[in-house]
């Protein structure tokens, strides 16, 4: 196999869409624990779903999610062993999802020298990919009952209970996570409504004014360094 300029495998335009991928895998792992645990305690008051029969109520845990976090988890441990085996390095870093990402990140050229990374980018893409589904699956177009979208507004939910209810409200608001939830919350334009709460429970929000925000305020596309 032949090597590229600099006994690199990847060129410049593949290391820095390979970095962009890698930089994603953090918040991702941490969406598909949510996604695999069901972290779904809304309350009593704020129990609301859609068109939702018994037989339909979600399980308290995901098999698809956790099935999902195990390939992108083994996909990069195998990189990660490959890299330091080849390289002759140790791996110091965190055994996680996330870890691991970051390790690969900061190492991308001891990976791009790695003899097979070729396939790395198709292979972390895939995974990837994989687990943006489970994640925020494609939904179908929803019509919704004007009057089910005016009780659902009016509803006190938690963020995990908002970003369930977000994927019935079709494409506009697929991408309202319970991470946006939170970089909403953290930027100041929602705020959890006051108490009293028990120590332990979840902060609630009016659903209506986060469904409002999370439109005003569209979340910007994470942007890879120049000298990457």
């Amino acid at each position: 196999m032949s090597e590229h300029p600099g006994h690199l495998y990847l060129d410049r335009t593949e290391l820095r869409a390979l970095a962009e991928l890698l930089r994603e895998i953090p918040d991702l792992a941490d969406d598909l624990t949510i996604s695999r645990t069901r972290q779904s305690r809304t309350g009593a008051q704020g129990d609301f779903r859609m068109h939702r029969r018994p037989s339909e109520q979600p399980l308290p845990y995901n098999p698809a999610a956790a099935r999902a976090a195990d390939e992108l988890h083994a996909v990069l441990v195998s990189w990660v062993r490959l890299v330091c085996e080849q390289r002759g390095i140790d791996y110091p870093g965190s055994p996680s999802t996330a870890g691991m990402a970051r390790w690969l990140d900061r190492n991308l050229i001891a990976l791009a020298m790695t003899e097979g990374v070729v396939q790395a980018p198709a292979e972390i893409r895939r995974v990837v990919q994989a687990a943006q589904w489970i994640v925020c699956p494609p939904s179908a177009p929803i019509v919704l009952d004007e009057s089910e979208l005016a009780r659902a507004r009016a509803h006190r939910l938690n963020a995990s209970g908002i970003a369930t209810l977000a994927k019935e409200l079709g494409e506009e608001y697929r991408t309202l996570t319970v991470r946006r939830v939170q970089t909403l919350r953290d930027a100041g334009k929602i705020a959890p409504l006051p108490g009293p709460w028990a120590p332990d429970w979840p902060e609630q929000f009016l659903v209506g004014h986060v469904l409002d925000q999370h439109i005003a305020h569209p979340s910007r596309a994470r942007r890879v360094p120049a000298d990457r």
